[in-house]
């Protein structure tokens, strides 16, 4: 398979650009989403912009990575609870979007079991936290949220006190084993929990408090609950879980097929998934699908699909799993919904590169159970194609939780005095983070009351060659500065917890610093920024207001102080030169150790870095050519930041079973069938998916069905679990005994 695209250099750089968006941009909703439990975007546009990379990723080989949120599962754990490693890695799922995908999943099954029918099993997809539960000797012993797929929050404290969830087993249960299940809040809990915070939030402000806040959707509601610090908090919330899979198993014997799995669990206490059906083929897995699909909102939980699985277990050991998900389910994906609303305003932001982001400010409305005002206008060439303007009355899809999708503008309803929208010709940037402020520059007198004393940019916006985005021309644009800091200070960059967007948008309006460099010098002025209004604390004595340090700018001190020592990558990734991520950073570290051996480098010396390249070595290049980059570097060296990593030298890989491929079906004890294959790769081998010609050995484990069968029509050795274990310890085993084979058979293949 080829890892290069024949693209040109001109398609490679726009893809690249692209690619790090989009990722940036996932693993952005994944924390937002798996960890904060506060999303922005709904499933539908979150599976919009997955595709869009995972096509990107297909197009051009040369930019896949193995860290892209194509190959990982979440987020990772948060800090809030101990972390769990998984003995099986939790998977995601693929997605299908109608019937044909449906179907084309189906085929692509198809050709590698060498078979046409079997069953399936359906479930609805509850829209909450997926959940993994061990048990021993009957008794619930840990409960893990599924993080990143391979470790997870330890949540034991909190499952046990949900009624719904077992916490002693009835029956004879295996003596040590893991399900997984979907804890949810119920529609009715939600709304009445709700209900219940809206009459706390009226007491609270008769008396003067802070109000609390209200849950967007029943699967915010429920991860929030499952993740407070308190368990008795737990206990008060309407939760429920629904077990949906068997994971792992010591010592029992199982059933062969998930059907009678999720028989075998209910009979020990457990709620499985409700209303899972089983289905002698496709065609009537499909029609359940589309019914769903049609009673999805009288159900008493929201659910955002149905989930359709290969029912057989050993079909889907063999059909296995590739990147993270499963070859042997799928997830039918329910058509986003859709109102209508009247788009009252325009409006522009600016990011961290000065691209000038149109947006819609839209009139409330609830679509989905879910009140949006806002909608993402990708750029003026999408505004013109769909004829979008102010004041149209339009269709938007819940694309998302909170935004959604404008379709299309309803030209029946458009006003006598519309008119197209224009792209403003001077930047709109400031640092008051009002999109509707009085400032004149901010919007005029519309919307807000207060007077914004931020600074604004006011330089020319002007559209770079064939870029769709306009850009900002002032490169100290306040909107441009600020988003600079917000990078730098960002978790993959130097990662200082509590300088956050707001924060630092106070900071940059009281002139407390201009750039990045000058948060180092925040720490020696405790004193002095106490006294600036939001920073310090303010306590009242004898008349008087006495300003104090206070915990918050302590913390914060704390967290610069920390960031010094984040590493030469993490200083790189924070300059936010254009093209250089966290992967790329890495590599240049370990191979020129500092970062003024980095800057003064040729393009050529830093093309040849490998998976660097003459695209991101030009970049550094130009970022470097400017006098106000490296005064800032100098800066941030005058400050302690470290800036220099020790240089490692790489041992060669050895390699021994290169040049043969393996394919693995069945069961295996001694481990599972993606460890085996992670093995045999990082000894060089070839593992596929598919028994062929090309095939050197068939691994067959328990249940091993058409692909050995293949193998024996094909005359190819087959090899069992004993053997596969002596391969791993000692890998030369299989060059000799395929050598020996070979000298029996003279034309069999090694």
């Amino acid at each position: 398979m080829s890892t290069q695209s024949s693209a040109s250099d001109s398609e490679i750089i726009a893809a690249r650009d692209r690619v790090e968006l989009l990722r940036a941009e996932i693993l952005r909703h994944n924390h937002l989403y798996h960890t904060l439990d506060a999303p922005e975007i709904s499933d539908a546009e979150y599976d919009t912009l997955f595709d869009q990379l995972r096509r990107l990723e297909a197009d051009f080989p040369e930019l896949a990575s193995a860290d892209s949120p194509t190959q990982t599962v979440g987020a990772a754990p948060g800090r809030t609870f101990a972390v769990i490693e998984h003995r099986q890695r939790m998977l995601s799922l693929g997605n299908a979007f109608n019937a044909e995908e449906l179907i084309a999943w189906q085929q692509r099954a198809s050709d590698l079991l060498d078979r046409e029918q079997w069953t399936y099993v359906t479930e609805p997809k509850i829209d909450g936290l997926a959940i993994a539960l061990v048990y021993e000797r009957g008794r619930l012993v840990q409960a893990a949220t599924r993080g990143d797929g391979r470790a997870g929050e330890d949540v034991t404290a909190n499952l046990r006190k949900i009624d719904a969830v077992p916490n002693e087993l009835s029956g004879s249960p295996p003596a040590r084993f893991e399900v997984r299940g979907e804890v949810y809040m119920p529609k009715a809990g939600f709304e009445a929990m709700n209900a219940e915070i809206a009459e706390q939030n009226q007491r609270r402000r008769e008396a003067g408090r802070s109000q609390l806040t209200l849950y967007a959707n029943p699967r915010n509601a429920a991860a929030g609950s499952v993740r407070q610090k308190d368990a008795g908090v737990t206990a008060t919330r309407p939760l429920s879980i629904g077990i949906y899979q068997l994971g792992w198993c010591d010592d029992a014997i199982t059933p062969d097929n998930h059907w009678e799995t999720l028989g075998w669990l209910s009979e020990f206490g457990f709620p499985t998934t409700p209303e899972a059906a089983r289905h002698e083929g496709i065609e009537a897995a499909l029609d359940a699908c589309e019914r769903w699909t049609q009673r999805r909102d009288s159900q008493p939980f929201e659910m955002d699909g149905v989930v359709v699985k290969v029912d057989d277990l050993g079909l889907q050991a063999d059909l296995g799993i590739v990147g993270r998900e499963p070859r042997w389910a799928i997830a039918w994906k329910f058509p986003p919904q859709e109102a209508s609303t009247v788009l009252e305003r325009i409006l522009v932001n600016v990011g961290r590169t000065g691209s000038i982001n149109p947006y819609a400010r839209l009139r409330p409305v609830r679509v989905g159970g879910v009140q949006v005002t806002n909608a993402t206008l990708h750029n003026l060439d999408d505004i013109r194609r769909k004829d979008i303007r102010e004041g149209d009355t339009v269709v938007i899809r819940r694309a998302g939780e909170v935004i959604p999708q404008v379709v299309r503008p309803v030209l029946e309803r458009r006003p006598e005095d519309s008119v197209e929208w224009e792209m403003p010709t001077v930047c709109p940037g400031t640092t008051c983070g009002e999109a509707l402020c009085s400032n004149q520059h901010c919007g005029g007198e519309r919307g807000v009351k207060d007077v914004c004393e931020g600074a604004w940019c006011g330089a020319g916006v002007s559209r770079k060659d064939e870029d769709a985005d306009f850009y900002c021309d002032n490169h100290r644009c306040p909107a441009i500065v600020q988003r600079a800091i917000e990078h730098f200070a960002s978790r993959g960059a130097m990662d200082i917890r509590g300088l956050g967007e707001k924060m630092i948008r106070l900071m940059l309006r009281e002139g407390v610093i201009g750039d990045a460099a000058d948060i180092y010098t925040i720490p020696g002025r405790l004193e002095e920024l106490a006294r600036v209004p939001g920073l310090g604390q303010v306590k009242r004595r004898k008349g008087e207001d006495h300003f104090e340090v206070g915990d918050r700018l302590r913390n914060l001190a704390a967290a610069i102080e920390r960031s010094k020592s984040r590493g030469l990558a993490s200083v790189l990734v924070g300059l936010g030169i254009r093209h250089v991520g966290g992967e790329n950073a890495s590599l240049l570290a370990d191979q020129f150790g500092s970062l003024d051996a980095i800057l003064l480098a040729p393009a050529e010396t830093l093309a040849a870095v490998d998976g660097v390249g003459p695209i991101i070595a030009e970049s550094i290049v130009e970022w470097a050519l400017d006098g106000e980059s490296w005064s800032l570097v100098h800066r941030l060296q005058a400050a302690g930041v470290e800036d220099e990593s020790e240089r490692t030298e790489v041992e060669p890989i050895d390699t021994p079973l290169e040049g043969l491929r393996f394919v693995l079906t069945g069961r295996f004890a001694a481990m599972t069938r993606p460890e085996a294959e992670a093995q045999l790769k990082s000894l060089g081998a070839g593992v596929g998916s598919s028994v062929s010609k090309n095939t050197s050995v068939l691994f067959a484990g328990e249940a091993a069905g058409s692909k050995r069968r293949k193998a024996e029509s094909l005359d190819l050795p087959i090899w069992d679990e004993d053997q596969l274990v002596q391969v791993l310890a000692r890998p030369r085993l299989a060059i000799d005994w395929l050598r020996d084979a070979s000298a029996l058979e003279p034309d069999a293949p090694i």
